[in-house]
């Protein structure tokens, strides 16, 4: 399992940290010319949502699923299981057949889908926990990385709120919800290069458990209230 250190950060300090990591980090090869890439994910929970419950209770084991793609590229869809212990984590990842993603974000979908349409693997687990479709999250990411430690650090910006309903195929016009804010992360396997832990320290960022799904969807909620 990869460490994942988690921290939300103001426009100054990415600015500040941004130009120290280019001059000693690589932009993410799957980055466009500004360097980012834009990312929609559809996180999955039980109706009474635990997920959700277990994370603000602070549980030390849990287990989040998620479509996700990447830059509107909704025909190419994958299926991921995050698990977390503490801050070490763990992504499954597995392709989603083309009708599949519909199915599984279907709200007439049952549990006898699982052999009618062949699902297996992680839409199985999902459809055998009764888990439905509960929230979407956007974001564009820039990313950098280095070979030492497998280590990658995102800035995750713009990030929006918003519904299931035809989250597959619309646009991204989702409401921002932490305004110029954004999250941090930082993931290794077994350390943090000296200089660079050096750079990250030098903006004086402030740790966090900050988790995407449980902001956008407390925002969801709110706005419901």
């Amino acid at each position: 399992m990869r460490h994942e250190l988690k921290y939300i950060i103001t426009p100054v300090q990415y600015q500040l940290l941004r130009s120290r990591l280019k001059a000693t980090m690589h932009s993410d090869p799957y980055s466009d010319k500004n360097g980012e890439y834009f990312i929609r994910s559809i996180y999955f929970d039980t109706p009474d949502r635990s997920a959700l419950w277990e994370k603000l209770c602070g549980v030390d084991n849990r287990r989040k699923y998620r479509i996700r793609f990447y830059n509107g590229e909704y025909s190419k869809c994958t299926l991921e299981c995050k698990e977390k212990k503490g801050t070490r984590v763990r992504k499954t990842s597995e392709k989603l057949e083309e009708g599949k993603a519909s199915l599984l974000l279907s709200p007439d979908r049952v549990y006898s889908d699982i052999n009618d349409n062949g699902i297996r693997g992680l839409a199985a687990v999902i459809c055998m926990r009764g888990l439905v479709p509960i929230v979407t999250v956007d974001y564009i990411r820039e990313a950098y990385v280095l070979p030492l430690s497998n280590l990658r650090i995102t800035f995750d910006k713009s990030i929006a709120s918003g519904g299931v309903k035809d989250c597959l195929i619309y646009p991204q016009l989702m409401p921002n919800i932490m305004g110029e804010n954004m999250v941090l992360e930082v993931k290794y396997d077994e350390f943090i290069p000296e200089h660079i832990s050096h750079i990250v320290a030098g903006i004086n960022p402030v740790q966090t458990s900050a988790s995407k799904y449980v902001m956008c969807l407390e925002h969801r909620m709110k706005a419901f209230i």
